[in-house]
């Protein structure tokens, strides 16, 4: 919270890695194969550790396809499966890594119009967050293309602390990434800088501990190109740790009507980007036939350089000046081991330039 430098570096795409080991990348559950099958929790675990020996701070549970889209209907096995999820990750972090429960749409990723009705959606999220309970340090809902769908995160968190024990259970922290079109804006069209401000009111009022709000699964492209608005967009910047040093009044005026809160929640910026090509609007698991292409231009040094070392406002290696001060760091889809060791390597001489230069 102190040091806008200071980075948690998170995991790499799990999925994908775990293709590349051996685990059969079916079309209908995608990752879940790797739960569901019991022969792979081995592969699981080791990809797990691979990220950690990389430098990750924070890994993040396989629970992501385990979900009523691909026909996980039944909340008892939901809770089984996220909970075996949740046990390999503890289990392969020991005490190296927080473990970060990943909590993904419910339905279908990229896809804001296929989402559930919120009712829907909300006691379906209750299976997941309560299976992995006991397992994570932090609840991570990933890939959100809508508001809305956030929204039944945080409400669906806010009743299962309700009604467990009268409110003595320990409550976990959580984080919520949003995926973006090429222009910036989250899938459904919407601003993040309206998203932001409307989270942390919807947050806030259901007594959720939001500490991050973070972008995944797109092109780096976007990511920064999101990152560049919450940077001109001063009205949301008392919301953050580590708000950006240039800044000015947002051209919309929606965030004005928000009920003022008399201690503003502050909350950390994040970002892990895929290596995929672009995914079309009205993308499917389901319908897709094959694996989507991956870019040839993310290699570890271009991830760093062209993108995250600007994030994180990094001034070495002749990189431009920052455009944020992201406070957690990581890679999605495509992104492994070898991109978080190189992350790892050059976030570890910022920080360590940053200690000196504050002692």
């Amino acid at each position: 919270r102190s040091s806008p430098n200071q980075t948690l570096l998170l995991d790499g795409g799990t999925g994908e890695e775990l293709f590349l080991r051996g685990v059969k990348d079916d079309r209908k559950i995608w990752s879940a194969a790797a739960i569901v099958n019991e022969e792979y929790h081995g592969i699981l675990e080791e990809v797990h550790k691979s990220f950690i020996d990389a430098g990750s701070q924070a890994i993040t549970t396989n629970s992501y396809g385990i979900t009523p889209g691909v026909g996980f209907t039944d909340g008892d096995e939901v809770k089984r499966l996220v909970g075996i999820s949740g046990e390999i990750a503890r289990r392969s972090a020991t005490d190296q890594a927080l473990v970060l429960g990943s909590l993904g749409p419910q339905v279908e990723s990229y896809r804001p119009d296929l989402i559930m009705k919120h009712d829907e959606g909300v006691q379906t999220y209750q299976y997941p967050i309560e299976g992995l309970y006991p397992f994570v340090d932090i609840y991570l809902a990933e890939t959100m293309s809508v508001l809305e769908e956030a929204f039944q995160v945080v409400d669906a968190l806010s009743i299962f602390y309700q009604t467990q024990t009268q409110g003595e259970l320990a409550k976990h922290p959580l984080l919520i990434s949003f995926t973006l079109r090429s222009d910036g804006k989250v899938r459904s069209g919407e601003s993040v800088s309206e998203v932001i401000s409307k989270l942390i009111q919807r947050a806030y009022e259901k007594k959720v501990e939001l500490i991050g709000v973070l972008f995944n699964c797109c092109e780096p492209e976007a990511i920064t190109k999101a990152l560049q608005e919450i940077r001109s967009c001063s009205d949301i910047h008392h919301h953050l740790y580590h708000p950006p040093l240039l800044s000015k009044r947002c051209a919309t005026t929606s965030l004005s009507e928000q009920t003022p809160i008399s201690q503003p929640p502050k909350i950390f910026l994040g970002a892990y980007a895929n290596r995929l090509t672009p995914v079309h609007e009205e993308w499917t698991l389901e319908s897709s036939e094959e694996a989507q292409a991956m870019r040839e231009d993310l290699l570890p040094d271009e991830y760093w350089k062209e993108f995250v070392a600007r994030w994180h406002g990094n001034k070495d290696d002749g990189v431009p000046a920052g455009i944020s001060n992201i406070s957690l760091i990581g890679g999605c889809c495509g992104i492994g081991p070898s991109h978080i060791s190189f992350l790892s390597s050059k976030l570890n001489i910022s920080n360590n330039n940053n200690n000196n230069n504050n002692q």
